[in-house]
């Protein structure tokens, strides 16, 4: 019967273990189990004896628990098991060499020649590094890529002092998370026996200064050549209709001159008309010009932007003024209190 129970487990012996521990606490006198204890392990076993698959990951927190309850060698096997399964090779290797040590003459020798041979395995295979962070208090997390299958994850809380790790060969990512700081990686493949110690050197983040962009508006303004165009055409035209006036004078005196009696005088009102009419023509000219000039730089004016002057708030709280009241009986003054919100 137990045989048919626990064919589907991967380690079917260091399951079968499991099963021997519980009746085994009633004649254990190391240390006294807690009821705590006892619920975590019976969690724990129970998590490794799912019909679907062991679930080794689950069941490691639950010994890990009951360990800490109460720190009975009974348990250490277990824990030691589901660590290796996980890749927790350094806690395995502990927990082994412990539960070995402590549990004597109450292993089996076939218990006790699986526990061996676990443990060989795991000093064979493990890679040891310790890595810590400045300043300290990193959280550690490990990632192994394996050849096939998903990537294996262990994180190890934060690294207050030196963290020694016993790792898997393989390709493995190391991350160091601290708050305030920028998370830190260490890429590498772990192989033979030790690697250096590795400390990661946390860093602030950048501070980056967001400038806002200030507000704007679109405009057309006149340039100055618009305004001197305009000046001159505007000078040519009042020249030209003063001369124009000027014209007209003269020519109205050449027909009063124009009797015969007087012919130089006539003359001399005729040349200073005929000056006067061409001195005006020229001006217009000049004035149509220049109207022609200062419309293409009105229409041809670039578009611009210009910031928007800020709009100055009223200062807040209460604003007291003196005010003068006028009455019957003559004139007074008071004081205006305005609270602005």
């Amino acid at each position: 019967m137990r045989k048919r129970r626990f064919a589907k487990v991967a380690s079917g012996a260091l399951v079968a273990l499991t099963c021997c521990l519980l009746p085994s606490w009633a004649r254990a006198a190391d240390v006294p189990i807690s009821e705590e204890a006892r619920t975590h392990f019976a969690a724990g076993v129970a998590l490794l004896q799912d019909p679907k698959a062991p679930r080794y990951e689950d069941a490691y927190r639950e010994f890990k628990a009951a360990y800490a309850a109460s720190p009975s060698y009974k348990i250490l096997g277990n824990l030691g098991l589901c660590a290796m399964k996980i890749e927790r090779d350094q806690e395995a290797i502990d927990a082994y060499e412990k539960y070995l040590k402590e549990a004597g003459p109450d292993l089996s020798q076939a218990e006790r020649d699986q526990a061996q041979r676990d443990l060989l395995t795991l000093k064979t295979g493990v890679v040891g590094v310790t890595v810590s962070s400045d300043p300290p208090g990193a959280s550690i997390e490990d990632v192994r890529t394996p050849i096939e299958g998903n990537d294996i994850r262990n994180a190890y809380g934060q690294a207050t002092e030196p963290l020694t790790l016993g790792l898997r060969r393989g390709h493995h990512v190391i991350t160091a998370r601290l708050e305030g700081y920028v998370d830190q990686r260490w890429e590498f493949e772990a192989s033979g026996t030790t690697l250096p110690p590795h400390v990661f050197t946390m860093v602030k983040p950048a501070v980056t200064t967001t400038v806002t962009p200030m507000e704007t508006t679109a405009s057309r303004p006149l340039p100055t050549a618009a305004y001197i165009s305009g000046a001159v055409t505007l000078g040519l035209a009042t020249a030209g209709l003063v001369f124009g006036l000027a014209a007209v004078s003269a020519h109205n005196a050449f027909n009063s001159d124009n009797t015969g009696s007087n012919p130089s005088e006539a003359q001399s009102d005729k040349n200073r008309g005929q000056t006067f009419n061409i001195v005006a023509d020229s001006c217009f000219g000049g004035a149509i010009l220049g109207a022609a000039l200062t419309t293409y730089f009105v229409l041809a004016r670039p578009t611009v932007e210009r910031p928007i002057a800020a709009r100055a708030e009223p200062a807040r709280g209460l604003t007291v003024t003196p005010t003068p009241i006028w009455g019957a009986g003559g004139a007074g003054g008071g004081l205006a209190a305005v609270w602005v919100y």
